[in-house]
Parts: structure tokens; sequence; C-alpha cells
């Protein structure tokens, strides 16, 4: 699953090192991916709405739980997602969310695959 995963952008040896090189670990911790992306949904319909402060917090949680994991191309772009969203930007923040939202569902698969979930 690591291999996999380092081709869709993710820095392995940073999250391994966060878990002391535990990889048992942190493939376990990788599906718990699954249930933040679950808990925490995102859909484009979201940018437009009245609820920007909780779109904000999950869009939030996302971004760390990307960091902490070191799906390095996804944190960037919750944080760019963020960035937009605390300007007042929701159009730019829907934009850049739609522009990762395919390499997040590929990792999502990929993890799913291996995790049997």
């Amino acid at each position: 699953m690591i291999e996999e995963l380092k081709k869709l952008g993710l820095n392995a040896k940073e999250g391994l090192e966060r878990v002391l090189g535990d990889e048992e670990l942190y493939e376990m911790m990788l599906g718990m991916f699954l249930d933040s992306v679950q808990d925490n949904p995102v859909s484009p319909k979201d940018f437009m709405g009245e609820e920007q402060e909780e779109l904000i917090k999950r869009v939030h949680t996302l971004k760390g739980v990307a960091g902490n994991l070191a799906i390095t191309p996804l944190f960037k772009g919750y944080t760019r997602t963020l960035e937009f969203l605390r300007a007042g930007q929701p159009k730019q923040a829907q934009e850049e969310y739609e522009r990762i939202s395919l390499l997040q569902e590929e990792i999502l698969a990929c993890i799913r695959r291996h995790t049997g979930v």
C-alpha cells in the first residue's frame, strides 16, 4: 500500500518517522484517514452554502490528518482551500478542492483496496 501511495505523493519517509518507523501502525493510521474523510464530508455545493464556519472546520480537520500522515499533495490542497475560505473566496476554495478531489479519491481507493474496507 505504501509504495502505491508514494506514487500518489505520500511522503512515506516523513510519515513513518512520525510513528518511529512502525509500518503497521502507520498503515493503520492511513486507514483512519478513510474515517476522517467520511466524518468530515465536503462537497462542491458546500462552498456556496451559508455554513462556511462548519466547512472551514471540516477542511481544517482533513488538512490536519493529511499533514500528520504526510499525504503531502492533499495537505497542500486543503491548506490552499482553507486560505481561500478564510479570505472569503468560496469560489476559489471550491476550485482548489475540486482540483485535489480526484487525487483524494485515488488515495482513498488505494487505502480501501489494501485494508479491505
